[in-house]
């Protein structure tokens, strides 16, 4: 794993969501709901701002950037203390990384991925770091299988240390 991850993502001239990431199809590069959330008449930009993200947190992590492995990493907002859930807020809710599949293992459990995703008028740019877990921080970061929890998870696979 490298230390951060960036990414960019031009969205000039590109009129949707499939176009944006043709020839890879949107239900395997977004989740289910990172396509509800982006389809409650979110801009391209945000779609773009999204996508960046993804590749950003595969580079952090030096993981082939694929269909399959995009799909293991969803961005959705976070409500924070400034903007609650129901709140509208001015800069939008800070994004929060949940990795799903193999990619959870990646990330030690004293640590957790986030990032920070910025839009131009036709150029979306993310960057992802690795940092200590914060107090609350929970398992945000990381999904663990079946609903158990990462470390049962961990001690199930026979995994020990994380990498």
């Amino acid at each position: 794993m490298t230390s951060w991850g960036s990414a960019a993502v031009s969205f000039d001239g590109v009129r949707g969501p499939a176009a944006l990431v043709a020839p890879m199809p949107v239900e395997r590069v977004f989740t289910r709901a990172e396509r509800l959330h982006s389809g409650k008449g979110r801009t391209l930009q945000h779609w773009a701002g999204r996508l960046a993200a993804k590749y950003a947190v595969l580079r952090l992590l030096t993981v082939q950037e694929d269909e399959h492995s995009l799909g293991e990493v969803e961005i959705l907002p976070r409500p924070s203390p400034i903007c609650g859930s129901g709140a509208a807020c001015l800069h939008g809710h800070p994004p929060a990384v949940q990795l799903r599949g193999t990619l959870w293992t990646r990330v030690r459990p004293e640590r957790r991925v986030g990032v920070s995703i910025s839009h131009a008028a036709s150029l979306a740019v993310a960057v992802a770091l690795e940092s200590a877990r914060l107090p609350g921080d929970g398992d945000e970061g990381r999904t663990c299988d079946e609903g158990r929890t990462c470390d049962e998870d961990r001690t199930r696979a026979g995994k020990g240390a994380l990498r």
